[in-house]
């Protein structure tokens, strides 16, 4: 038998903003304990609309869940990162060997940057499919809170995954260009484009930047080389040459400097490091242990201020120290 409220009100068929009816939802489902289920036959909605209505809330900020537990953030390795690397913010998720790593850490960046992020404020993103599950998951709070979008680089198929998932109203700047041109004169005509430059400067204005950091002990798992931009021969001799990883295509040595002698340093088409250092909040997405030796490079040279990861990550890090 179907509960009534105490009022005998149905919300389900009222005309109650949704705003009102998300947050009675919430208030049961958090506080008062409740399931789905029951709340379903409380407010005369199905167990589905409940769940989609608490998944919203959680996506545009009107829900944010606080886990009081120690364990939840890994806080005495977030401690050791801010004091290591003097980084503005850190998060360590909990290690989960057999879960998606990149959708894991999406989720997590994606709180963090509801936390930082103002209304009508610009966010830059960089490729890469951990940065691309950040980008999911903050799609309603992109819509609710009118967030301008920007992306680092060219290359507009990497980007698709995470874009596609936004409100067609959403404002969204993408350099028009490939994130790769086959040399450095074309790369340079494309620089030089007006509407390429336009992206570009407005990347460079960011409030804050979300990017992936790529590692060369990925080898053939890594997003640049499994897009298409650098090929296996490329990735060998680019090791040969002390690079450890990258950031938007740019390879770092341990010391997080630039590898020299890189041509696709100068065929690249988007935001340099340099530019990204000048960027306030830049939090780098990443995760996993083969990770750890382009993750400290990209700490070393201060391209990133802010770090979200997982546990193991962390650890093989220190490790490495």
């Amino acid at each position: 038998m179907k509960k009534n409220n105490p009022d005998n009100f149905n919300p389900a068929d009222s005309s109650m903003a949704e705003q009102e009816l998300l947050a009675r939802i919430a208030w049961f489902y958090y506080h008062d304990g409740m399931t789905q289920g029951e709340i379903g036959e409380q407010l005369g909605l199905t167990r589905l609309k409940v769940s989609r209505l608490l998944e919203k809330g959680r996506q545009s900020g009107v829900i944010r869940v606080q886990i009081n537990s120690r364990y939840e953030g890994c806080l005495e390795l977030e401690n050791q990162l801010l004091e290591r690397f003097d980084l503005r913010h850190a998060r360590v998720l909990p290690a989960l060997p057999q879960r998606d790593m990149s959708q894991r850490i999406g989720i997590g960046a994606a709180q963090e940057i509801m936390k930082q992020l103002q209304p009508q404020q610009l966010l830059a993103v960089g490729f890469g499919e951990t940065a691309m599950s950040t980008l999911q998951h903050l799609s309603g709070f992109i819509t609710s809170q009118q967030i301008r979008l920007v992306t680092l680089s060219g290359g507009v198929g990497p980007y698709m995954t995470g874009i596609g998932q936004l409100d067609a109203a959403c404002s969204v700047s993408i350099i028009p260009a490939p994130l790769r041109a086959s040399s450095e004169s074309v790369a340079g005509i494309f620089r030089r484009e007006r509407s390429v430059q336009d992206v570009m400067l407005t990347a460079c204005a960011a409030d804050l930047a979300v990017v992936g950091i790529g590692s060369l002990s990925q080898k053939r798992e890594a997003t640049i080389m499994r897009s298409g931009y650098i090929s296996e021969g490329e990735q060998l001799l680019f090791g040969r040459k002390g690079a450890v990883g990258d950031i938007l295509g740019y390879f770092m040595q341990r010391n997080g400097e630039l590898t020299e002698s890189m041509p696709i340093h100068q065929e690249l088409i988007g935001v340099s490091l340099r530019d990204l250092d000048n960027i306030p909040q830049v939090i780098g997405v990443a995760g996993g242990v083969e990770k750890a030796e382009a993750i400290l490079a990209a700490l070393a040279g201060k391209h990133i201020n802010a770090l979200v990861t997982e546990e193991s990550t962390v650890r093989a890090m220190l490790n490495l120290l």
